[in-house]
């Protein structure tokens, strides 16, 4: 191990040493078959009449007050797009293909094992890829939602011990609305409306509703009382969650990224962390890797070998 490997695994264990609040985007789930916002926007373009099909930046282009009639459709198109793929991630833990998924398990277990054994997991993601890996591998977890059918949100179902909390601040493939209330159902209907918030300005209007009310209140109190926050896929583009992170990390709180590539808009809202290091991929099966130590140093790049920003090897650092 050279003196620049020793570094990178280093901070990340200092850095990581209690457990991080995690903050899950679509980018952790795009290797396994999940859409990116560009196969969505290509799926709105091809189902939704009048859609800008020029338009390269989908939260920006949703926003368009155009589009506020389509939006039951727009909400159908992502949710089906979604689905599809979930569907897929199902059946391959059905079959015990499960390799693919050995990081997310690693990464819950290993947070698990310190005392209270909580793991909390801040996402903007629909599909169902957590839930399916930690019930495949029996890792208690709630969504807030209690019951195994029709079943409501209970906030007070988030706990502090023995338990994965995640928080899905943007829904859930498997949430619809039911009678004039959000419920948990465990097969998906064609009868019901899914509930999903899209990207566009709309989401700040549906996020004063309950459940996600209270989810992103639960998702503010544990970033303003995380000791570090691991980050794995999640571009910075989320008006609900990146304030908070950026007022916590420049602060002072050390914030780990991991990604195929770290965007322009999280160098540009992390600027002023105190503590951080980004790891994404590099040429030649490498992991380029961007750290800050502390207040007063200046960003380092390494060049280190082997794919650790992918999650799975990653965890072998820790």
């Amino acid at each position: 191990m050279t003196d620049k490997d020793e570094l990178v695994f280093s901070t990340i264990q200092t850095f990581l040493k209690n457990p991080p609040v995690i903050i899950w985007g679509s980018g952790a789930t795009v290797a396994l078959g999940l859409p990116t916002m560009g196969t969505l926007n290509t799926a709105l373009r091809k189902n939704i009449t009048g859609f800008n099909e020029s338009n390269d930046n989908l939260e920006i282009e949703l926003g368009d007050p155009k589009y506020e009639p389509q939006f039951p459709e727009i909400r159908k198109v992502i949710w089906d797009a979604v689905n599809t793929a979930d569907a897929q991630v199902l059946s391959e833990l059905i079959n015990n293909n499960c390799r693919l998924y050995d990081g997310i398990n690693r990464m819950i277990e290993k947070f698990r094992e310190t005392h209270p054994q909580v793991v909390n997991i801040i996402t903007t993601n629909y599909d169902r890829v957590l839930e399916y890996v930690m019930a495949y591998h029996n890792i208690p977890f709630t969504d807030g939602f209690e019951g195994k059918q029709l079943s409501r949100f209970y906030s007070d179902s988030f706990r502090d011990k023995n338990i994965t909390n995640l928080i899905k601040v943007h829904g859930s493939l498997n949430w619809f609305k039911v009678d004039g209330s959000i419920r948990h159902l465990m097969q998906n209907s064609e009868t019901v409306e899914p509930v999903i918030i899209c990207p566009g300005k709309n989401k700040y209007k549906e996020a004063y509703n309950s459940p996600y009310r209270e989810l992103i209140q639960k998702a503010d109190d544990l970033i303003n009382e995380a000791s570090s926050f691991l980050v794995v896929g999640f571009g910075f583009n989320d008006a609900h969650l990146t304030p908070k992170i950026r007022e916590k990390v420049r602060e002072g709180t050390p914030l780990v990224s991991i990604a195929k590539e770290i965007t322009d808009s999280c160098k540009e809202e992390l600027k002023d962390a105190q503590k951080y290091i980004f790891l994404q991929e590099g040429d030649d099966s490498s992991t380029k890797v961007t750290l800050k130590l502390n207040r007063d140093s200046e960003p380092k790049e390494i060049i280190v070998k082997d794919d650790f920003w992918k999650l799975d090897q990653f965890m072998e650092i820790l």
